[in-house]
């Protein structure tokens, strides 16, 4: 949750020499406008719904290939439910499922009071690995520092739960809502980026004892669980491909040629 445009720069790039690209930044996140009245709860549901207006707003018809990441995974499947028709392909990037977190609000509050004060960016190796240009970076830096940011990243926290609940009642998977329709889905390695934030925030003395034996019981099964829910969004649709990379959560950044390369071969089935 949180996250913006601003981090899809490399993808974008590659994937505009094949395809038209559309993006946009929820509201109260990157260039998009504050919302009137804030929630203190923001559900997939919401941010599908703004999506869909959006679009219906500025003449983008479809048929549309949807690409997503993390919370996004949740929003992009809301949206496949009020567009069911409209979507010919869907790439998932390190995507939560309505099983993530065990179903618990992100994040957890043992991991929050270890990890307090640590900088996701140097820990986890995003700065040394990511592959922007230098004016991109210096965006994701920009937007991740904007108190409107943390702001609309809490509210989507706090929504989290409902969320996956909501999401999990339209039983996408049992009913194969895509049919035989393309999916790609890529599986980063979240659970590492934790094991890094834990290492991290131990060696800074955060966390009661408590907290952090906590968060090493959370993070012992984390990559097969991981693994197994996201690779039951593959049950979407009776086509689709499983792929693994080898960074962190933040696939976009780091290995945006994979991500874009999984975009094209959906698109090449797209219109099969």
């Amino acid at each position: 949750s949180g996250s913006t445009i601003a981090e899809w720069g490399g993808v974008r790039r590659v994937v505009t020499a094949f395809a038209r690209w559309v993006e946009y930044d929820r509201s109260g996140l990157g260039r998009s406008g504050s919302p009137v009245e804030r929630p203190d709860e923001i559900s997939a549901v919401s941010a599908a719904g703004e999506l869909d207006v959006l679009l219906k707003n500025a003449g983008v018809a479809p048929p549309y290939l949807v690409v997503c990441h993390s919370w996004g995974g949740l929003t992009a499947r809301e949206f496949l439910h009020l567009r069911p028709g409209g979507v010919v392909g869907m790439v998932f990037v390190d995507a939560n499922t309505e099983k993530s977190f065990d179903g618990g609000n992100w994040p957890l509050p043992y991991i929050s009071a270890v990890i307090r004060g640590i900088d996701w960016n140097e820990a986890t190796g995003l700065t040394a690995n990511q592959k922007l240009g230098k004016e991109e970076w210096e965006a994701v830096l920009k937007m991740q520092q904007d108190p409107r940011h943390h702001l609309v990243e809490a509210a989507e926290s706090r929504g989290y739960r409902a969320s996956q609940t909501t999401l999990a009642a339209k039983k996408q998977f049992e009913n194969q809502v895509l049919g035989d329709r393309a999916i790609s889905v890529i599986r980063g390695n979240a659970p590492g980026d934790l094991q890094r934030m834990y290492d991290a925030g131990v060696a800074a003395g955060n966390g009661t004892e408590e907290e952090k034996t906590l968060f090493r019981e959370y993070l012992e099964p984390a990559d097969k669980k991981d693994h197994l829910w996201q690779e039951e969004i593959l049950r979407l649709s009776s086509f689709g491909r499983f792929v693994r990379s080898t960074s962190g959560h933040n696939v976009q950044m780091v290995d945006p040629e994979l991500v874009a390369e999984e975009i094209k071969w959906v698109w090449d089935h797209a219109d099969e």
